[in-house]
């Protein structure tokens, strides 16, 4: 006798909390499945930006958003790709442009003709065969919603990431969703399974199946270690991100620009009201106030008011959904915001629970499968990510070198794998980069000039 799922326990926070809730909502609302979103405080700030790819508007779709809304909300610009430069020192820029490669005839792809082309003598780059690269270099979007013959190019989005949470927040809501604020004050385990969730003001709360939208916190699926966390650090060294803001760029480019440099990559990403400006870099190569004070050079955009500094480390969870807790986004999967891959993961972990919601609350026999996808897909997308490193052309660094076939680089799908904690998101800081100073904050009360919060966050101020 199978008993169903009745009730989904959603705790997290900021975007991956209301995707998760508004999805599991819209899937099985209908059908009598109860979902109750904990919401846990947020960790933006205005400075931080979503970079995604075009599968997220299919989800917007299924949720009901409208393109329109969606980037007067956001402040958001639509792009169709990203523009990669000085990976290659001298070599000109490229554009990985959102279409998808169709075939000319039979079984033979364009790429292979390309290819002969080539070694026969074509000199034209493979992209500009892209209408989605070549639609990014003259700044336009292709929209096929009323086209009868749609074109193979797609958009994704910059989005403002407080306006996109507060909005999918509004969409939840409506939906159905049941939500309230809170912290969890523990977890009550029987087994591998969790039994109740006890909140700050006591409220316990039990459910069939519980998911963890927490970010690296991983409130419920508790701290990842060396038996169920995979790092990636091998074939992903950076371990720093920096997010801060610039003018807005008039027009705005249709494509993110992505420039590598001696210890990592900056990029930027246009919104309607400002420029993001996104680092990510290897600490041990480049400190922190380095980072800071070179930021506007290597940009090439003034900055403006507070950067973030937030530490990080490549990997995944071997086990997303442990028992019946499923951890769904940066608890389970951590990436470089390489290749706008931000809301990926959340977007392709949702997915695979809508079509594996479990059958039988008490046996759960989906989790395996879940796990075996979820896992392989969030390889796929390190192996992806790791190409642009080992592929790089920077041979006279020695962070790049490092990273190439000559400096040690393993290739993804050999050598060992290191397992490590993902350490948690930061909260904020302040401080002045003229001295290197750095303001810890913890909670809401400064605790000393010269320290770092526990978490390793900092927050600098042009002045």
């Amino acid at each position: 006798m199978t008993r169903k799922a009745e009730r989904v326990v959603v705790v997290g926070r900021d975007a991956a909390l209301w995707i998760v809730a508004a999805s599991l909502q819209s899937a099985f609302g209908r059908s009598g499945v109860r979902v109750d979103a904990i919401e846990l405080p947020s960790l933006l700030q205005e400075v931080d930006v979503y970079a995604a790819v075009p599968s997220l508007g299919a989800l917007h779709k299924l949720l009901g958003i409208e393109e329109s809304v969606l980037l007067a909300a956001c402040a958001g610009v639509p792009m169709v790709g990203q523009r990669f430069s000085n990976w290659a020192k001298s070599s000109p820029p490229f554009l990985h442009g959102y279409d998808v490669e169709r075939t000319p005839g039979g079984d033979v792809t364009f790429f292979q003709y390309w290819v002969k082309a080539r070694l026969e003598g074509l000199k034209v780059g493979f992209e500009e065969f892209s209408l989605a690269a070549v639609a990014a270099k003259q700044g336009r979007v292709p929209f096929t919603e009323d086209d009868p013959n749609p074109s193979a190019a797609s958009h994704g989005y910059h989005l403002h990431a407080r306006g996109y949470a507060a909005l999918l927040k509004q969409l939840a809501g409506r939906a159905g969703v049941r939500h309230r604020r809170g912290r969890v004050a523990g977890v009550e385990r029987d087994g591998e399974r969790i039994a109740r969730v006890t909140l700050d003001d006591g409220e316990a709360l039990e459910a069939d199946l519980f998911v963890d939208a927490s970010g690296t916190e991983a409130v419920l699926a508790g701290p990842a270690n060396s038996d169920n966390f995979e790092s990636w650090r091998q074939w992903l060294p950076c371990d720093s991100t920096l997010a801060a803001s610039a003018q807005p760029l008039r027009p705005a480019p249709a494509f993110s620009q992505i420039s590598a440099f001696r210890a990592g990559w900056v990029g930027l990403y246009p919104l309607q009201d400002r420029t993001a400006v996104i680092a990510t870099w290897d600490s041990k190569s480049f400190g922190a106030a380095q980072m800071v004070e070179s930021l506007p050079v290597l940009s090439g955009l003034a900055i403006a008011g507070d950067a973030v500094v937030t530490p990080f480390e490549a990997g995944a969870r071997l086990r997303p959904w442990s028992g019946n807790c499923v951890a769904i986004g940066d608890s389970a999967i951590s990436l470089e915001p390489l290749d706008a891959v931000q809301l990926h993961s959340v977007h392709v972990g949702v997915t695979q629970l809508v079509a594996l919601f479990p059958v039988d609350a008490d046996r759960l026999i989906e989790a395996d499968t879940y796990n075996e996808v979820v896992l392989q897909h969030a390889r796929n997308v390190r192996d992806f990510q790791a190409a642009h490193y080992r592929l790089n052309r920077r041979f006279d660094e020695p962070f790049w070198v490092a990273c190439s076939p000559a400096g040690g680089f393993r290739c993804c799908s050999k050598g060992n794998r290191s397992r490590s904690r993902i350490g948690p998101r930061s909260c904020s800081a302040m401080g002045s980069p003229r001295r290197a100073t750095i303001r810890a904050w913890t909670g809401c009360r400064r605790r000393s000039i010269s320290r770092r919060c526990s978490s390793g966050c900092a927050r600098w101020r042009w002045r």
